[in-house]
């Protein structure tokens, strides 16, 4: 039998797109303010390359557990959700680390995130144990 992760590979491919974004948005603030590493005490600067940092925290092992999800024959219409949330949920806090009024993005950002963790991570356990 030829496992295929289908529903992974495209939200790993969302997830790609949104972490290019990122860096690119990072890489726009460097050339505005002429900073090539670091972030030279620019506070926009420092909230891209910790939104990016954060999406390069997250964002691999939540995919590696949507995987083993998927791989171990969880419901499609659920590894959907999971993709779906996982992609929000990393957007949200990169919106909200702009920081001003749109703090609400991080926060929801992070509890999505967290409660994602959490479940998917009680529901591989549970279904390679049983």
């Amino acid at each position: 039998m030829t496992l295929t992760l289908t529903l992974t590979a495209f939200y790993a491919g969302l997830a790609g797109l949104l972490y290019l974004y990122m860096s690119i948005y990072v890489i726009k603030q460097r050339l505005n303010i002429g900073q090539g590493l670091g972030d030279g005490g620019d506070d926009t600067l420092n909230r891209r390359i910790r939104a990016h940092g954060n999406f390069n925290e997250y964002a691999p092992l939540t995919l590696v557990l949507i995987a083993g999800f998927e791989a171990l024959g969880a419901p499609a219409l659920l590894v959907h959700l999971a993709g779906i949330i996982l992609i929000v949920s990393r957007g949200l806090h990169a919106y909200g680390m702009q920081g001003g009024d749109k703090e609400w993005g991080r926060k929801y950002g992070i509890l999505s995130t967290f409660a994602l963790l959490l479940v998917l991570s009680l529901a591989n356990i549970g279904m390679a144990l049983f």
